[in-house]
């Protein structure tokens, strides 16, 4: 199966000693970018799930669904000011 192929930037920032010395000891000079991008990625998609679950929570929250239409029923109120 081939890779899929992404366009790349190059990024700066500073991570705490102990994990650059484990990343040195642990991952090969040479496969560290794409270590990183994996861990970052899946890191993301954690944070993209946890997202997900707390929009589908406020959804589901009767007192925010009632404070939501009432913001819905005041911007429609003040659409004929414009």
């Amino acid at each position: 199966m081939k890779k899929q192929e992404f366009k790349k930037v190059n990024q700066t920032f500073s991570i705490p000693l102990d994990v650059s010395n484990d990343l040195h000891f642990f991952v090969k000079k040479r496969e560290m970018s794409q270590f990183v991008s994996e861990a970052l990625r899946k890191e993301l998609l954690c944070k993209k799930e946890d997202l997900k679950k707390h929009y589908l929570a406020a959804n589901k929250d009767e007192g925010q669904i009632e404070e939501m239409n009432n913001w819905e029923g005041a911007l429609e109120d003040g659409s004929n000011d414009w």
